[in-house]
């Protein structure tokens, strides 16, 4: 276990081996960050994960080498690999980085620059000597909100147009405690902050960007992730309570 009191704390997490490895491996960071939110030590866990970012951040900057002339995708890249590193280190039930750190920090990091590439309309089929071919495989996500029937939500769009009496006392007061048990689903900080900031506050984009620090494009992309998993989390309630209601029947 790493003593978070020792003085050159700091200096031994940086320090390596005459092989190049760390002192103190990146799968020992792991499992000291894990074990300490099993603690409740908020403190100890940010000054871990602090670490294991310091650690990652030149391979996150070498694997996004090629978005080096698109600056912002490349910063947004580089923050969804920070924040998948750190949910995924805080996550007891992920043991693949706990088995193969360097392996899965090199998947990690594949997959992130492909689904950026994706999303802007970056990805193409590539040939038998690795040069682009055909159309990109995603359509940009510049144009998919024009095509989208549904109103823009852009700037302060009703939220709760379903609502039957949106100024019921009991409505409000049921509404309020159903969206703060739904919000229970996103187990990330950062998610449930998005969503009522956006949902339930109607804030405007480049606010809650300016609140989380970070960029409009990460906030809109995260608020719509979490979106849809709510959506999903949802769904199966209503498939479990149907089915529930069934067998009693």
């Amino acid at each position: 276990m790493i003593d978070l009191d020792e003085p050159a704390l700091k200096e031994r997490l940086r320090r390596r081996t005459p092989e190049g490895r760390y002192e103190i491996s990146d799968i020992d960071l792991v499992l000291n960050i894990r074990a300490r939110q099993a603690e409740g030590n908020t403190g100890g866990v940010r000054i871990l994960c602090e670490a294991l970012l310091e650690r990652c951040a030149f391979e996150f900057q070498r694997r996004t080498h090629g978005l080096r002339h698109r600056p912002e995708l490349r910063e947004e890249a580089i923050a969804n690999m920070n924040e998948h590193l750190l949910r995924e280190a805080m996550d007891p039930t992920e043991i693949f980085m706990t088995q193969n750190f360097i392996h899965y920090l090199r998947c990690l990091c594949a997959d992130e620059f492909t689904r950026v590439l994706r999303q802007e309309g970056l990805h193409y089929r590539r040939d038998k000597d690795g040069r682009p071919s055909g159309r990109p495989q995603h359509v940009p996500r510049a144009l998919i909100e024009p095509l989208r029937p549904s109103p823009a939500d852009d700037e302060g769009a009703s939220l709760s147009a379903d609502v039957a009496d949106p100024h019921d006392q009991f409505e409000r007061l049921h509404a309020v405690d159903e969206s703060q048990r739904i919000l229970t689903y996103l187990t990330d900080p950062l998610d449930r902050m998005i969503m009522v900031l956006r949902a339930i506050d109607g804030m405007k984009w480049d606010d809650i960007a300016l609140v989380c620090k970070r960029t409009e494009r990460t906030v809109r992309l995260r608020y719509e992730r979490a979106r849809s998993y709510l959506r999903e989390c949802i769904d199966r309630e209503r498939i479990t309570t149907i089915q529930g209601t069934q067998a009693k029947s």
